[in-house]
């Protein structure tokens, strides 16, 4: 993007991305998404409490470390912690919302 062979056209977060000022989020533009980019970890169901507790601890202490925040800053992004049941609640409800929206605008219904 930066040597011009390619046009960013929106930016799914909160607001404008630092290294593209002029590029329009995706609400801006009309499409009611709001969107990070958002990591979490999947165990199968029936895991024992004891390993998802190690692997949540784990995870966010990573996420607290130096490097991965200087990371994320090199892609205008910020890191946002979530809970287990708050990742849970979020993935369901921005499927279903993401869904929604792609559904409106007949996406994949054979529309062309």
């Amino acid at each position: 993007m930066e040597s011009g062979k390619l046009r960013l056209l929106v930016v799914w977060g909160e607001r404008r991305a630092a290294r593209f000022p002029g590029v329009p989020t995706l609400k801006e533009s009309g499409i009611d998404i709001v969107q990070s980019s958002p990591w979490g970890l999947a165990a199968p169901k029936g895991t024992p409490t004891p390993v998802l507790a190690t692997l949540h601890d784990a995870f966010k202490r990573a996420m607290q470390a130096a490097n991965f925040r200087e990371t994320l800053t090199h892609y205008d992004m910020e890191p946002t912690y979530m809970s287990m049941e708050q990742y849970r609640r979020y993935a369901v409800s921005a499927m279903a919302r993401e869904k929604a929206v792609l559904e409106q605008r007949q996406f994949g219904k054979g529309s062309g």
